[in-house]
Parts: structure tokens; C-alpha cells; sequence
């Protein structure tokens, strides 16, 4: 007598495909995901996101390898293949006041606006930015103000620009 052996059935369902596409899924979108700041969070618990020449930035959070970390940066906005990202360094960011996190968004965002590398002019921009959204006047610039010494120069000179008064004239040389 001779019988035949038979093979398993091998022949695919779609449930064993449709379960290697969803896993492929998951993980594409997993690592798409990965260190993705998606948007902005301001002390008031609102969120934007910083949108020049009609272009969203990517936001993303720096991995501990990222170059920056080791700068001591909190943040930095710069020009990548695919447009431009603001890479926040997590740890920095959430060891500075909530008035310098806000301000620090609209100043990075600033250097994309413009476009500027000049940290001084990303201040000025960042905080006209600030004041025509409404998150900044009086009360919170008075705030701000408070984290920096008052004869701190640079300083002096970002709220100088912001309200349209020329810069300071350079301090004289002495007599002599």
C-alpha cells in the first residue's frame, strides 16, 4: 500500500500578511515618531507651532548623541534637507523659567522667520514675534527682565530693538 504524504497547507489566508503589514506599520510610524516634539507647549499649557514663509518646522527632541548636548544648547533652528527643524534639548529646556521657555520659541523661530544666524537680531524678531501674538507686554517683559542683570548689555539691547529705539552708542574711551 502506498500513501501519500501531503504538505501542510501553506497558502496564505490575509491574516498572516495583513499581520506583517500592520506590525510594519507600527514600526514605520514608531520611528517616524522617535524624538518628535510635535508642537510647541507654552507655561499655559498652549501649543503652536513655528510656521515661516508658510512652512511648519519640524520640532524634534534631541537624543542624548545629538552634537548640541554637548554645547550646553537648549535649542537650535537650522536648515535640513527637508526644510527647516528647531531641535529642543528636553533637560535644558525645562530647567529655565517659564517666561525664557516662551521667549526662547519665538526667538528660535525667529532665526527661521527672518532667516538670521545674529543671535541679537533673533532676540528682537523673537519678541516682536512675542508682542504681535499677544503673549508678551508690560507685566511679562517686567518678568523676563527679572532673569538677566539689569546692566547686562545684550539684554538691554533685545528690548531696545523690540520697542524701535536705536542702538546705544558705544561707550566712550576713557580720558588719558
Amino acid at each position: 500500500m502506498v500513501t501519500q504524504a501531503t504538505a501542510p497547507d501553506r497558502r496564505d489566508t490575509g491574516e498572516s500578511t495583513m499581520k506583517h503589514v500592520l506590525a510594519a506599520a507600527i514600526f514605520l510610524v514608531a520611528a517616524l515618531c522617535a524624538g518628535r516634539a510635535g508642537a510647541f507647549t507654552f507655561a499655559d499649557g498652549t501649543t503652536t507651532h513655528c510656521i515661516a514663509r508658510g512652512e511648519v518646522a519640524m520640532e524634534i527632541y534631541a537624543e542624548p548623541t545629538d552634537p548640541f548636548k554637548p554645547q550646553n544648547r537648549t535649542a537650535l533652528a537650522e536648515r535640513t534637507p527637508n526644510g527647516w527643524q528647531i531641535t529642543w534639548n528636553v533637560e535644558r529646556l525645562k530647567g529655565l523659567p517659564p517666561e525664557v521657555r516662551d521667549f526662547l520659541f519665538f526667538h528660535e523661530c525667529a532665526h527661521i522667520r527672518v532667516p538670521t544666524e545674529v543671535e541679537l537680531n533673533a532676540n528682537c524678531a523673537g519678541l516682536k514675534d512675542m508682542r504681535a501674538a499677544g503673549r508678551a507686554g508690560p507685566a511679562f517683559e517686567a518678568r523676563l527682565r527679572q532673569f538677566f542683570p539689569p546692566d547686562y548689555e545684550y539684554w538691554n539691547e533685545t528690548f531696545r530693538c523690540a520697542d524701535g529705539e536705536p542702538k546705544a552708542p558705544p561707550a566712550p574711551a576713557p580720558a588719558g
